[in-house]
Order: C-alpha cells, then sequence, then structure tokens
C-alpha cells in the first residue's frame, strides 16, 4: 500500500472518528436536555395534582377519577405505591407504562427515573404522600417519551447520513488533497529517475504558492543537492576531459623514445642522450600538469574553510627567492613597504602556487630581468609582474585564461607549460575575492596584475 493512500486512509479515519465522537456528544447532550423538560413537566403536574385533592389522595389513598382522567395524557399513567411495594390505585392512557416494577422508595421530594425500554425511553417520577406526619405511600407518574424517540429516531437517521456522506466526501477530498499534497515529491521521485536514467541534472520549480513551506524546503535542498552534484560531476568531467587531452601527448612522446632507447640506444650515445633527455623533460611536464588538475579538482567551499591570516611578505621572498636559485634568473622585487608584515585572509599554499604560476611564466617566456612590484592601498594590496618577453599577441590576451589555451604551442611545449597555469591562477584569485590582468605587447613583454582584500598592516 502506497504512502499516499495510507494517508489518505488515516484522513478519512481521523474524520469518521472525530464525527462518532461529535455525534455521541450531540445524542447524549440532546437526551439529557429533552428528557429535563420532560421531568419538569411531569413534576410540575403532580404537584399540581397533588396540591388540588388532598382528601382522596392523602386520606384515602385512591386517585379521583374526575382530577386524574383529564391530566393524563395518551401516553402516561398515574398510580399510587404502598411501602409493601402494592398498587392501590391506578389510572393510565398507555397499559404498557403498568409493566415497570411498582418499587416503593422512601422520599421527601420527587424522584425521577429515566429508563430506555424496549419501546424507547420512559420517564417515572415518584412523589411523597405523606400521612399524619409520615409517609404512607408514594404517588408514581410515568410518561413514555413518544416525541423524545421520534426526534432521536430522526437525529440518529441524520448521523448516520451525515457520517456515509463525510465518509466518502473524505476518501475523495483526501485522496485530491494527498495527490496535490505528494505532487512535489512524486516530481522530485521522477526528476532522481530521469537523472539516474538520462544522466543529466534536473532542478524542481519552487511554487509561488507554497514557497515557505515544508515541501518547498524540500524543493530548495534537493536543488541544492543537486547543484552540488552537477559541479562535482562537472569538475571530475572536467579533470577528466583535461586529463585525455594533456596526458596523452607526453606519454606519447615517453613511450617512443622508451622504444627508441631499447631498439638503438646502445649502440649510439647521441640516441641515447637525447632519448633521455626528452623522456625526463616530458616526465618533469607530467609531474607539473597532474599537480595542476589535482589543485583544480577542489571545491571553493572546502578551499575557503582552509583560510587563516597570512603574513604576504615572507611569502614573495621564499617564493622569489626560490625560483631565482632553480632557474638562474634575477628577479628583482620593488616596492616592498615599510611595514614588517601585510596581512591578508588566504591559504597560504594557494597564494604560493599564484606566485609560482605568474613568475614561472615570466621566466619561461622572458630571457631578461623580472620586475616583481608590491603597492598597497587602503583596502587592496596589488602584486606586478613585469617581464621583457616575447608578450603575447592582441587577439589571444581575451582566452589566456581558458583552460589548456596556449599562445605559442612550439614554444609552450618547449619550456613545458600544460597551458593549465593562468586558469589555475584566475581560480585562485576569485577564490580570494580578488582579480587579475593581464596586458601585452608582442615582442614587448607582458605585465600581469593581481589585487587582493588587504586585511591591514602591522607594524
Amino acid at each position: 500500500m502506497s504512502l499516499k493512500l495510507r494517508l489518505s486512509l488515516l484522513q478519512t479515519a481521523m474524520v469518521c472518528l472525530i464525527l462518532l465522537v461529535v455525534h455521541a456528544f450531540i445524542y447524549f447532550f440532546f437526551i439529557k436536555i429533552s428528557s429535563e423538560t420532560e421531568k419538569q413537566d411531569i413534576e410540575q403536574k403532580g404537584t399540581t395534582l397533588l396540591s388540588q385533592d388532598i382528601n382522596s389522595i392523602f386520606a384515602e389513598l385512591r386517585l379521583p377519577q374526575d382530577l386524574t382522567k383529564p391530566v393524563l395524557t395518551s401516553n402516561e399513567m398515574i398510580r399510587i405505591i404502598k411501602p409493601d411495594h402494592t398498587v392501590v390505585d391506578s389510572i393510565q392512557n398507555e397499559p404498557d407504562l403498568l409493566n415497570h416494577p411498582s418499587i416503593y422508595h422512601a422520599i421527601s421530594h420527587p424522584v425521577s427515573q429515566l429508563i430506555n425500554g424496549e419501546n424507547g425511553f420512559e420517564m417515572y417520577v415518584q412523589f411523597p404522600i405523606e400521612k399524619q406526619g409520615a409517609q404512607a405511600a408514594v404517588l408514581e407518574i410515568g410518561r413514555k417519551l413518544d416525541s423524545l424517540n421520534k426526534n432521536l429516531d430522526i437525529l440518529f437517521s441524520i448521523m448516520v447520513y451525515s457520517t456515509a456522506v463525510a465518509f466518502i466526501l473524505s476518501i475523495g477530498v483526501g485522496y485530491l488533497y494527498t495527490r496535490m499534497l505528494f505532487r512535489p515529491i512524486t516530481h522530485l521521485v521522477r526528476t532522481m529517475e530521469s537523472i539516474q536514467k538520462s544522466g543529466t541534472f534536473r532542478r524542481l520549480e519552487v511554487s509561488l504558492s507554497s514557497k515557505d513551506d515544508e515541501l518547498a524546503q524540500l524543493t530548495r535542498t534537493f536543488n541544492s543537492m543537486i547543484e552540488r552534484l552537477e559541479q562535482t560531476f562537472d569538475r571530475q568531467k572536467q579533470f577528466l576531459a583535461d586529463a585525455s587531452h594533456e596526458l596523452r601527448t607526453p606519454l606519447t612522446i615517453i613511450e617512443s623514445y622508451a622504444r627508441l632507447l631499447k631498439r638503438w640506444a646502445h649502440n649510439d650515445p647521441k640516441i641515447r642522450k637525447e632519448a633521455t633527455e626528452a623522456i625526463l623533460s616530458e616526465a618533469v611536464r607530467l609531474k607539473e600538469l597532474t599537480n595542476n588538475l589535482l589543485i583544480g579538482i577542489d571545491s571553493d567551499e572546502e578551499e575557503r574553510k582552509r583560510f587563516v591570516e597570512v603574513d604576504l611578505l615572507p611569502l614573495i621572498h621564499s617564493t622569489i627567492s626560490s625560483l631565482s636559485f632553480t632557474f638562474h634568473r634575477n628577479i628583482e622585487l620593488r616596492g616592498i613597504p615599510e611595514e614588517k608584515a601585510i596581512l591578508i585572509e588566504a591559504n597560504p599554499e594557494k597564494i604560493r602556487q599564484l606566485l609560482i604560476i605568474v613568475l614561472d611564466n615570466a621566466i619561461k617566456y622572458s630571457q631578461k630581468e623580472i620586475i616583481f612590484e608590491v603597492l598597497t592601498g587602503e583596502r587592496h594590496i596589488m602584486l606586478r609582474v613585469k617581464d621583457q618577453g616575447i608578450g603575447i599577441a592582441k587577439e589571444d590576451l581575451p582566452h589566456l585564461f581558458d583552460r589548456f589555451y596556449r599562445t605559442d604551442k612550439a614554444r609552450s611545449r618547449k619550456s613545458g607549460g600544460s597551458g593549465l597555469g593562468l586558469a589555475i591562477a584566475e581560480n585562485i584569485v576569485k577564490l580570494h575575492a580578488g582579480s587579475i590582468r593581464i596586458d601585452s605587447v608582442l615582442h614587448k613583454g607582458t605585465t600581469v596584475t593581481i589585487k587582493l582584500p588587504y586585511k591591514g598592516k602591522r607594524g
């Protein structure tokens, strides 16, 4: 049984239960009110009768026909009961009432009894008859409550029919309501099945009429989950595409030179040297490319969790020192402020990677001195790297941050470039809420300007 049907039946059962409780309350409340009215009428009749004929009833313990007969209605009886439970005298218009047991009660005021017999409700009221200061008998008036019985039959029929109608309506309305209620869930299930079958990500629309309820929250949570899954999927897809695109060439080169070594290297030292240098060069490039690919697959949320307060100056000094020593190049550092520290909120490893990417490009494409400038403002710090290298053509500038884009494929291959560096640099800058700009003139040089949020100075 589906959850939708179970909820519909549960709702119907709850409605019927509530109706039964309400109907029972109305039914018994109606009996109480109606019987109380009948009791008051009988008590008034008995009191009136006793006050009109003192001698006959109190002295002789008999019922005067001329007084009691006109008082009786068609559904009543009157009788006198002695202490030994015998009936002294009686007058009746409803013979069935005389079948009620004659029981004497020692009482000081009228006492009533409501009975639900085979033919419906009956009311009996006893009045004390005193003789010489002591109770000698009781006067009992019985009435068959025909009006109450008739009204109860009508009321019961109304309740039965109304319950039946409510039951049918509750099933129909409950099914429609649960169907409407489960529509987003059904849509969600179908969307998930569609995603599973097709492999494409879809999102649910949030209804404007229920944008703040739990189902809308479920829809938004689902869409958020789909968005994160899609981002992860796209990131993995991009990683596989990048890897298959860029790793194929160096692996092919390594394989070719390895085969060359296997066939000719033992006889020709020149071939052996050329092959080993080529394999080493491609292995270094392969290592660099793999690191760049792995760096690019972390999510921004995970990266921001690793943000700490970073002093930028030591990072700049250590990076420039390492690259200058490794590549035997002169990198001039300018504009270092007098402050002992320049503080930013960042991932230090990412910032170091950013500096390496920018400086490494300058080293690869320029044989002259490289200038690294540090400029501080009120809210931002600016890092500027200038080289006097081959420069970049104007038509290539808009594509510099595209993954695997190379302005000079022959030059890039020679220098070991993967075409991923600037794309990763741009991602790192965006991660730190900064900006990066490249200005270049062909055959004159390139300037890379990085702007990062500035937390403050510490002297």
